[in-house]
């Protein structure tokens, strides 16, 4: 679509409307044209014998209204003529650069608009308007530098600074945006618009320091404003203050104790600064207080559970928060559940058997619990256990069979029944409404592509992979395998090599990735970088036998007999055992 320059907000006053450009494109052109004077005419055709100032005084009349009406073509023409006459008219050259855009003529227009501002460069007009071309071509830093000249123009007013801090952000010089924002609230100390916008920049800049004195200046500036003393809270934490974090969210409950943010934000301040005697102070106080009910608890020990997966830090805390909850609501089956799941996380699946069988005893209506019952099973491979536990659960849910089918063709997968769990699974993923839930789906297409890996099916497992990816492009371990079966097959080696990079980058101390890209990089015979990342992959899992046995090949094709057979050996005892 073209966007249109004419169209610009009124707002802004050095970008007019077209009728204010015409009052003033006529009013230069009387300056400029009056001094030339003639008794011929400039129209072939006319009987008036005008003097040539206001010939082209009414010629430049009739181009500005066929602009007007949107008959560029005609008008660049008359403009063009009255050029031939006037070259170092500024008025004609900004109009001709108006009707060159009204015609999408681009190049031609930015000329002309050049020129404009080269022969009058105090017209704060004529930059404006230069700058919003210049911006339309993408030529961010020559519409910054006009906007400066128009903001020089202008002392004291804010409007052309913020079309400056934005040309900034499009020519991606984020500090320099940041410099005019504070320009900008110098001169309106109470444009909360531009502070918080300086604070969001603030922020991503990582200039925690400024960013507190901005949300401070804020909250000075009206009464509560809970969210920013909470943005105030985690800056705090953020810069390891957390004295003055914890006595923002204190302060925040001693007014609002139902804020599950403000209460979430102080359990992080102890577990971050390791004060170990105040989370559970503070632990026992939130279980105490009547304003927060059972559910929202639980959603917070929740909450400290998805933190733990990244941060082991938070690990023991929510065993603790789940504890707590476990001990003063004994009759809870949502708490087992969930201690279940932090035991699996814990490694502990003989103890998330026992969790999820007591939750299943208070509530043996939860399918969620029996599958996870299943999978606890499957980890500690008690597959006859886990096999009549899902028999169980398929007897009691026959509404939820493609739930169950699944996790039993994972049952079948991880006993060795591969073919049986792939016709399965085949099945499964084929039926009408198999995509409803994608998760769901997502992990039976996944399971059914480990299964075609197994039985040496790589050209189908190839064409499933692409299938996940298309609709869960992040996913690693999809992106990781079909980037080592391109490389088992000498295929498509340089995507293989994007996709093993975009592993490695977003987990670069996965030894499985890191192996997969060192593979990649032996088939494509660079073997100096292979040895290198697959040195590091042995570094991170030692025990794999398939990494050391990559390794030993890098080293037999770089010529290093001695080391290539010690892989070898190891490779041997790994295997052994």
């Amino acid at each position: 679509m073209q966007s249109r320059i004419v169209e610009l907000p009124a707002s802004r006053n050095y970008r007019m409307s077209f009728g204010f450009f015409l009052f003033v494109a006529l009013l230069s052109s009387v300056m400029f044209l009056s001094a030339c004077s003639t008794t011929q005419p400039l129209r072939s055709g006319s009987t008036v014998s005008d003097s040539l100032a206001e010939n082209l005084k009414r010629e430049f009349v009739i181009a500005s209204l066929q602009s007007a009406k949107g008959e560029y073509r005609g008008a660049a023409d008359r403009y063009q003529k009255l050029l031939s006459v006037q070259p170092s008219n500024a008025a004609i050259h900004y109009a001709l650069s108006k009707a060159y855009f009204g015609l999408g003529v681009l190049d031609s227009a930015r000329l002309h608009s050049e020129k404009s501002v080269s022969l009058n460069p105090g017209n704060k007009y004529y930059l404006g308007y230069l700058a919003a071309l210049s911006h339309e071509m993408h030529d961010y830093g020559r519409a910054a530098d006009l906007y400066r000249q128009v903001a020089v123009l202008e002392p004291g007013s804010t409007e052309p600074l913020a079309s400056l801090a934005l040309e900034y952000l499009a020519a991606d010089q984020p500090e320099k945006a940041l410099s005019v924002f504070h320009e900008i609230s110098a001169l309106d100390p109470k444009d909360e618009a531009t502070q918080l916008q300086m604070l969001f920049m603030e922020i991503q800049l990582t200039h925690y320091q400024d960013a507190i004195g901005t949300l401070t200046g804020l909250i000075e500036q009206g009464d509560g404003k809970e969210k920013l003393r909470l943005t105030l809270g985690e800056l705090y934490l953020q810069t390891k203050q957390y004295d003055l974090a914890s006595k923002t969210f204190r302060e925040l409950l001693s007014e609002n104790p139902a804020s599950l943010s403000a209460w979430l934000s102080l359990f992080e301040v102890s577990v971050q600064s390791g004060n170990h005697p105040a989370f559970h102070d503070d632990l026992d106080r939130f279980y105490n207080t009547g304003k927060v009910t059972l559910d929202q608890k639980i959603d917070l020990a929740k909450l400290f559970l998805v933190r733990s997966y990244r941060e082991t830090s938070f690990t023991d805390p929510a065993y603790v928060m789940i504890g707590e909850i476990i001990r003063r609501f004994p009759g809870n089956s949502q708490i087992y559940a969930l201690r279940g799941t932090a035991n699996l996380q814990k490694q502990d699946a003989a103890a998330a058997v026992i969790d999820f069988k007591k939750a299943l005893i208070l509530t043996p209506g939860r399918v969620a619990v029996w599958e996870d019952l299943v999978t606890a099973y499957l980890i500690q491979k008690q597959f006859r256990l886990a096999e009549v536990t899902l028999h169980k659960a398929k007897k009691r849910f026959p509404s939820m069979t493609f739930r169950l089918r699944l996790l039993e063709g994972e049952l079948l997968f991880q006993t060795g029944k591969v073919k049986k769990a792939a016709v399965m699974l085949e099945a499964l993923i084929r039926q009408k409404n198999a995509k409803i839930e994608k998760s769901l789906y997502l992990q039976a297409c996944t399971t059914l592509a480990f299964c075609y890996d197994k039985l040496g099916l790589s050209d189908k497992s190839i064409r499933l992979y692409e299938s996940i990816l298309k609709l869960e492009p992040t996913n690693l371990l999809m992106t990781n395998n079909l980037a080592y079966l391109l490389a088992l097959q000498g295929k498509e080696l340089l995507r293989a090599k994007e996709l093993a990079m975009k592993a490695v980058a977003a987990e670069p101390a996965n030894a499985g990735y890191l192996d997969t890209l060192g593979w990649v990089l032996f088939r494509m015979a660079e073997y100096e970088q292979s040895r290198e990342i697959l040195e590091k992959a042995v570094g991170l899992d030692p025990r794999e036998a398939e990494i050391s046995d990559h390794l030993g090949q890098v080293y037999e094709k770089l010529g290093n007999l001695g080391k290539a057979n010690e892989m070898k050996e190891k490779v041997r005892k790994l295997k052994a055992k």
